[in-house]
């Protein structure tokens, strides 16, 4: 649950971005300043980016990049430590292959041993341990905002059957099937779902949510509503710079639909950057 008052910025699938993730510690640190404070949630996959020589770099991976996951998590700490309480990181499916999720292959064969090899046996238990803390939603009473990593396609009773799932056991599952595993594997693998099942979910949450915010899909103009209460955000991967997006509300301002969030509160992460895919 997010405080009712302050700045909340939302940014999405960093995925080892460091100049990205920087850019958003930058305007969130910003916001903070300001009288009523801000609160940060970025929504999953911090962790594992391409690690290729920008001569073999393909168009639709957007703006190049050399991904450093292990820099990223080091920011991403030190971020937390100077703003307790007020900067919350959600699990995504590619920190879950850390702690018990299934294999992800999308620049390596294992993505997360690759990660390990890097940080070492000390370094890789440190980042499990934290990665076990990460919540799966968090919750903006007041605007109605529910953020998550994947689309709300999970069916829960209420919010606190969140806090008993368990992370391990998924090692073995094929990625095309984890969408349909239960609770985990909607939450964390799921694109889209309909109008009728995100508002169970959002229902379960709080009976005042009204739009879900998340990740996971690459949305190459930056956002996409697939349909109401559905507002994909893409903040960094797959996207070129002028069409990054993040998430900018006031807290204590009511949100009418994802259409309206996406009119008032998206921003551009580099205003000065062109866009490419972005129409309007």
């Amino acid at each position: 649950m997010l405080p009712e008052r302050g700045k909340l910025i939302v940014a999405t699938d960093l995925q080892g971005n460091v100049a990205d993730f920087d850019r958003v510690a930058e305007i969130y640190e910003d916001a903070a300043r300001k009288r009523d404070g801000a609160i940060l949630v970025i929504t999953g996959d911090l962790v594992h980016g391409p690690e290729l020589p920008e001569s073999q770099w393909p168009d639709y991976l957007g703006t190049y990049y050399h991904g450093d996951s292990g820099e990223v998590l080091t920011r991403a700490r030190a971020l937390a430590d100077r703003h307790p309480g007020r900067v919350h990181y959600l699990l995504g499916n590619h920190e879950h292959a850390h702690v018990g999720g299934p294999i992800v292959s999308k620049f390596f064969p294992d993505e997360a041993r690759r990660l390990e090899d890097i940080l070492g046996p000390h370094g890789t238990q440190a980042m499990r341990d934290w990665l076990r803390t990460w919540p799966f939603v968090a919750f903006a009473p007041r605007a109605g905002l529910v953020m998550l990593h994947a689309a709300p396609h999970a069916r829960i009773e209420r919010r606190d059957d969140l806090e008993r799932l368990p992370l391990d056991g998924f090692f073995d599952v094929p990625l095309e099937e984890m969408s349909t595993r239960g609770t985990l594997g909607a939450l964390l693998w799921a694109r889209t779902t309909s109008t009728e099942r995100a508002n169970a979910f959002l229902r379960a949450i709080d009976p005042t949510a009204r739009v879900a915010v998340y990740g996971h899909d690459v949305a190459r103009s930056g956002y996409a509503i697939d349909r109401e209460p559905l507002l994909c955000i893409s903040t960094s991967f797959g996207c070129y710079d002028g069409d990054k997006l993040y998430l900018e509300w006031d807290l204590d301002e009511p949100a009418d639909s994802a259409a309206d969030v996406a009119t008032r509160g998206l921003r551009q992460l580099y205003p000065s950057a062109p866009t490419v895919y972005r129409i309007g």
